[in-house]
């Protein structure tokens, strides 16, 4: 069970609520429906950006997520060099050969909110008291209570030197690969709180030979304990080269460690209430960029190999996993949304546990066993997965679609999930993506990406009951908040916001959309989604979404999910 349970005494004040709300300009219905793209009730086939239009009209400013400060200046592109395209190659591939010198972008970022909304119009949150007093910095007498309220949102976002802000730029060079675990805390506005972001390089950290392992992560909060109704642990999957990875993790926010003081050492071993007992990050060193946030993982340095490191915290040969709650408390991990068998596929997880002690295997999957599949490469096989029996419901609404790059491998989730109503019944929302184009054919860019809402029940057997069509999100925008931030907002307009080629048809898409995060809005009423995207795996940005756009594209123009409309 991740938990859900009314915990007040930290939550944001009542002013601060008030505030959101008269920031915000609500719509109603009818608005929200008079902008409804015309291919949508015409049923015309739909462009892929007029529905990305749709979703950002009438709403809040978008937000750039700026680069993280903790990373040092000698590991960024300078925007007077946005435009100097040797200078920009050359920083990928400048030695040495480790990449330690290479220039870093920040990019795939999600959102975990700390607080959550209630019905009758609050706010509390479902973390254990510990754990969040953690993560405002509530359990230090340095941070004020204004210091402490300010935390909203923890970010967690991918920092590497594979980028592809494009155009014309090659992935691959031939200085290792370097990716780094970017955190820090914002507030109500999704800005980063001055001395709160650090980047980990987990792979230098963890692993005993270091070479280039996990690259994207996510962060989700779970009870760990059976009789705390509260979410008490933290846990992080890791993408990585060989599967995806998951483990307990442990996060503080820390006051700033002034060089040479010698209270440093003396700050950073505060004990930890906690049920990890492994040795902390040291800040400001060769593993991590920056001191305002202390991290621990479940394991420490180089006790496993990173050949075995698989075996002992290995998720599955794919990626993009994510953990939700069922309608009756249950932890479960979504593995295919849908179109893998023409079915939902979902196995429970297992979070609970007494300790979490270096070196020791976690198993969080009943009765999994490894398997040997594709050339003798472990595998897992999920002994208790949920299959949906319904089938996939037809799309919302219409476009063509272009050739699938992997077409066993189409519909793979992306984004965080959350709770949502379509006609008054309760469901989750994700969004799903998938990777078009083939080398060898020339209607559509490679490697193009296009996602969808989908929405399942949330009890078993976990039916899809709605999906919409194809669509894209958009390039940053110079009213974006945070924009002039990014040294791409240098770029002439044409370079930085150029076309992509999908069906012969040039669409306002970038080529790379990618949605790590979505998550419910703190304050309104719960009314509002915040999405979280990389574009182009150069930087994150974040738009405001009401759930009522969401619910009339997954609706369409029918009164319920075009398929299993008895299920809702």
């Amino acid at each position: 069970m991740l938990g859900n349970y009314n915990y007040t005494s930290n939550a944001p004040t009542s002013s601060n609520i008030q505030t959101q709300q008269e920031k915000y300009v609500e719509e109603d219905i009818a608005s929200i429906a008079s902008q409804l793209p015309s291919c949508v009730e015409s049923k015309e086939n739909c462009r892929y950006d007029d529905v990305g239009d749709f979703l950002e009209s009438r709403v809040r400013e978008a937000v750039i997520h700026e680069p993280l400060p903790c990373v040092p200046s000698h590991r960024r592109i300078p925007h007077s060099k946005a435009n100097d395209w040797p200078y920009i190659l050359h920083q990928r591939e400048i030695p040495p050969q480790d990449g330690s010198m290479t220039a870093l972008m920040d990019y795939n970022a999600m959102l975990l909110p700390l607080y959550r909304n209630t019905e009758d119009g609050g706010i509390t949150s479902d973390l254990d008291p510990v754990l969040l007093d953690r993560l405002t910095g509530r359990f230090h007498s340095y941070f004020t209570d204004e210091d402490v309220d300010r935390v909203e949102y923890l970010s967690i976002s991918r920092t590497s030197n594979l980028h592809s802000c494009k155009p014309r730029f090659k992935f691959y060079f031939g200085t290792t690969p370097q990716d780094f675990l970017g955190l820090s805390l914002l507030d109500e506005n999704l800005k980063r709180i001055e001395g709160t972001d650090v980047a980990v390089n987990v792979d230098k950290w963890l692993l005993a030979d270091g070479q280039a392992t996990f690259f994207d992560f996510q962060i989700v909060a779970a009870r760990s304990t059976m009789d705390n109704p509260l979410r008490d642990q933290l846990f992080m999957f890791a993408t990585g080269h060989l599967g995806t990875f998951f483990m307990p993790i442990d996060i503080r926010r820390m006051p700033p460690i002034s060089e040479g003081s010698s209270s440093s050492s003396s700050i950073m071993d505060l004990p930890w209430e906690s049920k990890l007992s492994s040795r902390p990050v040291p800040p400001s060193s060769e593993y991590q960029y920056g001191d305002g946030i202390q991290i621990r993982f479940m394991d420490n340095p180089g006790l496993v190999p990173r050949r075995s490191y698989f075996n002992f915290r290995g998720v599955d040969r794919g990626k993009n996993f994510h953990v939700f709650e069922s309608k009756d408390g249950d932890a479960l991990m979504e593995v295919w949304p849908y179109g893998k068998d023409n079915a939902h596929h979902v196995t429970p997880i297992d979070f609970f546990g007494t300790k979490f002690e270096p070196g020791t295997k976690f198993e969080f999957f009943v009765n999994r066993t490894n398997v040997y599949a594709k050339g003798h490469r472990y595998e897992i096989k999920f002994e208790n997965l949920i299959k949906s029996k319904a089938g996939t419901p037809k799309p919302s609404f219409i476009n063509v679609t272009p050739k699938h790059e992997r077409p066993y491998k189409k519909y793979r989730g992306t984004s965080q999930l959350i709770d949502m109503k379509l006609n008054n019944t309760d469901v989750k929302v994700g969004i799903s993506h998938t990777v078009h184009g083939l080398r060898h054919e020339n209607s559509t860019a490679q490697r193009t990406y296009l996602s969808q809402f989908y929405a399942f029940l949330p009890y078993a057997p976990f039916e899809t009951v709605a999906v919409t069509g194809n669509f894209c999100f958009k390039h940053m925008d110079e009213h974006d908040t945070g924009y002039s931030a990014q040294w791409i907002s240098q770029r002439p307009i044409a370079n930085r916001t150029s076309p992509n080629l999908i069906m012969w048809d040039e669409v306002r898409c970038p080529r790379i959309t990618f949605a790590t995060g979505m998550a419910e809005m703190i304050g309104n009423g719960g009314k509002d989604v915040i999405i979280t995207y990389g574009v182009d795996d150069c930087y994150s940005r974040s738009i405001i979404v009401p759930k009522k756009k969401i619910e009339m594209l997954l609706l369409g123009t029918s009164n319920a999910p075009n398929a299993s409309k008895k299920n809702i």
